[in-house]
């Protein structure tokens, strides 16, 4: 495969290519020119000869007259060697003529007669412009007379060539150095490129917090420095939210493996009865399960992240998906003696069972820091593009530095409250934000005056209406 060309030398072969076509441009209107003035000149000379002789002719009004022409015109014509002329009747019968003689047989000839511009004809290496007319005779009733006027060209047409190949040599010379002078140009008007991509090769994975420095840079790479610095700053983040996330989930692990791992160690230090054994594998299975769950919220988390779930596309009735949720938990919240209350109704088109599961991932959540006593409210509503489901509960109030990363995985606004939750490793509100973004939907979350409210806002696409708002129910 070929190697692409560097960006000095596109810039460089652009400007080269753009220098010499200008000087193409202007080459052949600088020929062009010098052609129309010798062209100008030539066409002044012979007609000014040619208007000379059709004042004589006019004045020959008697024979004696004709016959004192020659003279007249040699008299006209001395100190202009170049111009040849041949004067004839239409007989051919030669009045005057003067110049060289293959010249004057070919203006004899008449063949220019009725051109309207002057015409270039060569006696090798001689080189003429001719002008001929039909002119009347002074003399009434006579018939006009050809009159052939050659101009000698010769010199002009050496200087012409000349001109021309010093021109163009001159422009195909300017063009190398033009060449080379905008590569020079080029390669030091990039040097700030280069050193930014010196600054860029120089960057880590262990300074990433060193952004590259924004003053002196030119105006056209600005932008890409700013851009480049949020980069930057965005995979720190990303980098530490990655470290943080690992460290979580070993710490995760950690606790029911080394469970798992005292469990066993303590039931195979001495011999003991079947019923031992079975609460042991009992113990164990519940740490496994533990396990089982994080690895397929894990899973599920990553397939997400990599648009490998596409939901289903089917009416979902959101109260009664609410419904019969409360009535799932109706039994945890007893316990916990918390009361569950449901307004409003709303329909979307979705997958049911993953919405099912991000809104039972709220109420979980909203049931864990609701304190006894007290009730969670869950309301919905709809408009003619979205549907809203909002998990109100009072409790504890979220910081807000927190509000925006505790949809993060494995994040707990209070990490001293990781140990001894064996039910929730912190992927629930993780996963409920996943399903909702694959759904082209929001969640977001508010915590002040004693509550903290998670809303979600789903499409409603093609939907059917929803059921009349049901009144409100509490446990």
């Amino acid at each position: 495969m070929k190697a692409p060309l560097s960006l000095t030398a596109r810039v460089s072969i652009l400007f080269a290519a753009a220098a010499a076509g200008v000087l193409l441009i202007a080459g052949a209107l600088f020929e062009h020119a010098a052609e129309n003035h010798f062209l100008d000149d030539d066409r002044e000379e012979l007609y000014g000869k040619t208007e000379l002789i059709r004042s004589l002719l006019a004045k020959a009004t008697t024979p004696a007259a004709v016959a004192e022409l020659p003279t007249r015109i040699a008299d006209t014509m001395f100190g202009h060697p170049g111009i040849a002329i041949a004067v004839a009747r239409s007989d051919r019968t030669v009045l005057f003529s003067t110049g060289p003689r293959a010249v004057v047989e070919h203006l004899l000839s008449a063949a220019e007669l009725g051109r309207a511009q002057p015409v270039t004809w060569s006696d090798p290496p001689r080189v003429y412009r001719i002008v001929a007319s039909r002119l009347p005779l002074g003399i009434p009733h006579s018939p006009p007379v050809n009159v052939g006027v050659a101009l000698d060209i010769t010199s002009d047409r050496a200087f012409m060539s000349e001109f021309r190949e010093f021109l163009w040599f001159g422009m195909a010379f300017s063009m190398v150095v033009m060449a080379v002078l905008g590569w020079a140009a080029v390669h030091r008007g990039l040097l700030p490129l280069r050193k930014l991509s010196a600054m860029v090769a120089a960057v880590s994975a262990e300074r990433l917090d060193k952004p590259l420095p924004e003053a002196g840079a030119p105006p056209e790479l600005r932008g890409l420095v700013l851009a480049f610095n949020r980069m930057l700053a965005r995979l720190e983040d990303s980098f530490r939210r990655l470290s943080e996330f690992s460290s979580d989930l070993a710490h995760e692990l950690r606790t029911p493996i080394q469970n798992l791992l005292l469990q066993t160690q303590v039931t195979l230090s001495r011999e003991r009865d079947a019923a031992d054994y079975r609460a042991n594998l009992q113990s164990n299975l519940e740490e496994l399960e533990r396990l089982s769950k994080m690895a397929s919220d894990m899973l599920f988390l990553a397939r997400a992240d990599n648009k490998l779930l596409a939901p289903k596309r089917e009416p979902v009735e959101l109260h009664k998906e609410v419904e019969q949720l409360l009535a799932f938990y109706e039994a945890l919240a007893s316990d916990r003696g918390v009361g569950l209350a449901q307004s409003g109704a709303a329909t979307i088109s979705g997958d049911r069972l993953m919405i099912q599961r991000a809104l039972s991932n709220l109420l979980s959540n909203a049931i864990r820091f609701t304190p006894a006593g007290r009730e969670i409210a869950v309301a919905l509503a709809e408009d003619v593009e979205s549907a809203t489901v909002s998990v109100t509960n009072p409790g504890p109030e979220i910081p807000a530095e927190h509000l925006s990363r505790i949809f993060e995985r494995l994040y707990r606004v209070d990490p001293s409250r990781r140990e001894g939750e064996a039910d929730h490793a912190g992927l629930g509100l993780a996963i409920a934000r996943s399903i909702v973004e694959m759904h082209g939907g929001s969640i977001r979350a508010e915590s002040s005056a004693g509550e903290t409210r998670f809303s979600v806002t789903l499409p409603r696409g093609h939907t059917v209406r929803a059921a009349p708002l049901r009144a409100a129910r509490s446990v």
